[in-house]
C-alpha cells in the first residue's frame, strides 16, 4: 500500500515537473524564433529607408516605378514580420507609419519629411532595443547619414521626441 502511494505521488510530481519543463522549453523556442526573425529587421528598415531616399533622385520614370514596386514588396514583408514577432511598441510604430503612408497616398498630401525620417529611425531603434536591450539614441543615425544634420537637428529632434511621446516609447530614445 505504501509503495503504491509513493508511486502515485512520484507519478504526480513527475507529471507536473515534465509539464513545467515542456512549457519552459516551448517559451524558449518561441522567444528564439521571434529573436531570429526580428534580428535583421532594423537593418532591413534602414536599408529600405536609404533606398527610398535614393529613388527620389532617379530621373528614369520606369526604373523609379520598378524600384518603388520592389520597395513596396520589401515593406510588406517587414510589416508582416514585425506584426508576427515584434513587440507592442514596434507594432505601434509600424502601424502609425502605415497609417500615415496610406493617408498621404489617398489624400495626396505631403508628409512631414522630418516626421517620416523619425518614424523609420525610431522603428529600427525600437527593434534594436527589443532584440539586444541596447538603448541607442536615434540621433546617431541622423549624424551618420545626414551631411547637414547640424542645421536640421532642431526639427529632427522635435519630430522624434514628439513621436516618442505620442507612442509612449522609452524616454531614453529622446534626442
Amino acid at each position: 500500500m505504501i509503495s503504491s502511494v509513493i508511486s502515485i505521488v512520484g507519478f504526480i510530481v513527475t507529471y507536473f515537473s515534465m509539464k513545467q519543463s515542456f512549457q519552459n522549453e516551448l517559451k524558449r523556442n518561441r522567444d528564439t524564433l521571434a529573436l531570429e526573425n526580428m534580428s535583421k529587421i532594423p537593418y532591413k528598415v534602414l536599408a529600405l529607408f536609404d533606398e527610398m531616399i535614393e529613388i527620389n533622385s532617379l530621373k528614369n520614370a520606369k526604373l523609379k516605378e520598378k524600384k518603388q514596386e520592389e520597395n513596396l514588396k520589401i515593406f510588406k514583408e517587414i510589416i508582416n514580420t514585425i506584426y508576427s514577432y515584434g513587440s507592442k511598441e514596434s507594432i505601434k510604430i509600424v502601424s502609425l507609419m502605415q497609417k500615415e503612408n496610406y493617408e498621404a497616398a489617398v489624400k495626396r498630401i505631403t508628409q512631414n519629411e522630418y516626421r517620416m525620417m523619425a518614424i523609420y529611425v525610431l522603428l529600427a531603434t525600437q527593434i534594436k532595443y527589443d532584440v539586444t536591450s541596447a538603448v541607442i539614441s536615434p540621433k546617431y543615425w541622423f549624424i551618420m547619414k545626414l551631411n547637414d544634420f547640424d542645421s536640421q537637428e532642431k526639427r529632427i529632434s522635435e519630430a522624434t521626441n514628439k513621436l516618442i511621446d505620442e507612442l509612449g516609447l522609452d524616454k531614453n530614445f529622446m534626442m
